[in-house]
């Protein structure tokens, strides 16, 4: 396509031009404004710009001409079919290049997808990995981890920590006189009643069987006491809901405290709570004790 005047232009259809061959001077306009006419309608449009006045020659490149050819006479026009060849490659590398970047966006946008996926998937496999499967509470692994930290909180920055140990009484009876079935019922029922008096800093989990523990940092003794009394009372109630043939069933609870036993790691701390759980049964059952000082076991009220 050769442009010979600027209304000529304006009247011509760019949108299938793969090249614009411009003199310097129009009939009406000079090169500059055709091509400025058409850096505006068509961007990408390649513009060769001819002329014998070879100072245009750097306006023109500036103004977004990709080619400027010198002519002073006819013979002078045998560079054209070079200037027009480079055009037309650099136009083939541009759309190839809008193509690679429209791909790499493409790819960018799916690459995001997969991975926000696969973030999903890690919590969910992270959150299986510290989860017991039955009751929904967290998996003794995940306890002993959250234990470490907390223990090291506590110690470093001198704050109150408390473990309490609760195991099912009767669970066994349960069991081997009613199935598995109601067994696992009977361990989902503990752990509704243990989660919903538990806040959102503790630990509640599965430690093992019918063997639950809850990890309470920056709680003092007393308000221990108070969690575990409020769950000894509901799991109380809610098992009256349970048919009148199902053997009968508590819990015994201990509760160990780290300026009360003062234990000397993480794993004594659960210790202690542990051996006040077993003297909680010993004394009974359905109660909690709370490990002393001095290695022994005090009673705490009950409501």
């Amino acid at each position: 396509m050769v442009i010979e005047s600027l209304r000529q232009l304006h009247a011509l259809d760019l949108s299938h031009s793969e090249v614009a061959i411009c003199a310097t001077t129009l009939s009406d306009a000079s090169g500059l404004d055709a091509l400025a006419y058409i850096r505006g309608t068509r961007p990408e449009l390649p513009v060769i710009l001819t002329g014998s006045d070879s100072s245009m020659a750097i306006e023109a490149i500036r103004g977004g001409a990709l080619d400027f050819v010198v002519a002073m006479n006819l013979n002078d026009f045998n560079m054209l079919p070079l200037a027009v060849e480079k055009s037309l490659v650099h136009q083939r590398i541009a759309q190839e290049n809008d193509r690679l970047h429209h791909d790499l966006k493409q790819s960018l946008r799916e690459l995001a997808v997969t991975n926000q996926q696969l973030q999903t998937v890690i919590r969910q496999l992270e959150a299986m990995a510290r989860t017991d499967e039955l009751t929904g509470l967290a998996n003794r692994r995940w306890f002993n981890l959250t234990l470490d930290g907390s223990w090291a909180e506590a110690t470093r920055n001198n704050l109150p920590l408390a473990c309490l140990m609760i195991d099912l009484d009767g669970f066994k009876t349960v069991n081997d006189k009613t199935g598995h079935h109601h067994g696992d019922e009977l361990l989902r029922l503990a752990a509704r009643v243990i989660r919903a008096n538990c806040r959102d800093i503790d630990v509640p989990a599965r430690y093992g069987g019918d063997e639950f523990c809850i990890l309470m940092a920056h709680t003092e003794a007393h308000e221990a006491a108070m969690v575990a009394e409020r769950i000894l009372r509901e799991f109380e109630h809610a098992v009256r809901d349970r048919p009148k043939d199902q053997p009968p069933t508590g819990m015994s609870m201990g509760l160990a405290h780290i300026d009360l036993s003062r234990p000397i790691n993480a794993d004594q701390l659960v210790s202690h709570a542990d051996e006040a759980m077993y003297a909680a049964k010993s004394a009974g059952k359905q109660r909690l004790m709370i490990r002393s000082g001095d290695g022994t076991y005090l009673p705490m009220w009950r409501g």
